[in-house]
């Protein structure tokens, strides 16, 4: 399985401070050792959005939203938000 953050996801992170970063990148690391375990997605805060978009809490607030690309299998990290900030986006797609 490939991984990759999107160029404006990594400024976005880049901006934060060490103690966010260090939460995004275990939620990173949760999705990626949890990914396609069903059954492990709810314990580790995998949900589906749409049909290719889902997402992972971070924190109490903040919710990293991901695509998971068929062929390649690949898991695509793009966008960091709250709740109203992913619903937008996804109303936006």
């Amino acid at each position: 399985m490939q991984v990759r953050i999107t160029e404006d996801l990594l400024e976005k992170i880049r901006s934060l401070g060490k103690r966010e970063r260090k939460e995004i990148g275990e939620a990173m690391n949760r999705v990626m050792s949890g990914w396609g375990q069903p059954h492990v997605h709810a314990g580790i805060g995998i949900r589906r959005l749409t049909r290719t978009i889902y997402e992972c809490r971070v924190g109490l607030d903040d919710r990293l939203a991901f695509v998971f690309i068929a062929t390649p299998p690949e898991l695509v990290f793009f966008f960091l938000g709250d709740h109203d900030e992913i619903q937008r986006l996804i109303r936006r797609k």
